[in-house]
C-alpha cells in the first residue's frame, strides 16, 4: 500500500463579490487555524511541504486554497464577458469570504508576495478577526533593498 500525505482537497461553493465561486481547498493537521496565501497567478502547491510537516500540522491546522480564476478554482460565472483584475479589496473580500464559509475563529493568516502585501491589509481593516498575519517575501513595486558597501 502506498504511503498517502496527509492533505485532503476538496471544493466548495462561496460567494465572492457578490459572484458564486467554485473554491479549492487543501489542508492538514489540527489546532489553530493557519490560511494560506499563494502568489498572484499561482496556487495552493506553494504550501504542500508544510502540509505535509509534522512539526506544523501537529499544531496548526493549515488550509490553503486557490483564489478564483487560479490552480483549481473556477473562474465565476460570466467570467468571459470581463476583464480579471486582482485588486486588494477583492483579495482582502476573497480572504474574508473564505474563512467565514469555514467558519474560522480567529485564524492565523500566512502570505506570500502578493499574498505578503494583502495579509498587511487584513491586520489595518480587520485586525480584531485574525490571530496574526505572517507576511512573507514581499517588496513595495519600485523599491529596491541594497546593502551598504562594507566597512562604510
Amino acid at each position: 500500500m502506498p504511503e498517502f500525505e496527509p492533505i485532503v482537497g476538496r471544493y466548495f461553493k462561496m460567494n465572492v463579490a457578490g459572484d458564486d465561486c467554485r473554491i479549492y481547498v487543501e489542508e492538514a493537521g489540527r489546532g489553530i487555524p493557519l490560511v494560506c496565501l499563494h502568489t498572484a497567478g499561482a496556487d495552493a502547491r506553494q504550501y504542500r511541504h508544510l502540509m505535509c510537516d509534522p512539526a506544523i500540522t501537529d499544531h496548526y491546522r493549515v488550509i490553503a486554497f486557490d483564489l478564483p480564476w487560479h490552480g483549481k478554482s473556477n473562474p465565476p460565472v460570466g467570467w468571459r464577458d470581463r476583464e480579471y483584475r486582482l485588486t486588494t479589496d477583492l483579495y482582502v473580500q476573497t480572504i474574508m469570504a473564505f474563512c467565514r464559509a469555514l467558519a474560522l475563529e480567529r485564524p492565523v493568516v500566512m502570505g506570500c508576495s502578493t499574498g505578503g502585501r494583502v495579509v498587511l491589509h487584513l491586520a489595518l481593516k480587520h485586525a480584531g478577526e485574525f490571530r496574526a498575519v505572517i507576511a512573507l517575501g514581499w517588496r513595495r513595486a519600485g523599491r529596491r533593498r541594497r546593502c551598504a558597501p562594507p566597512g562604510s
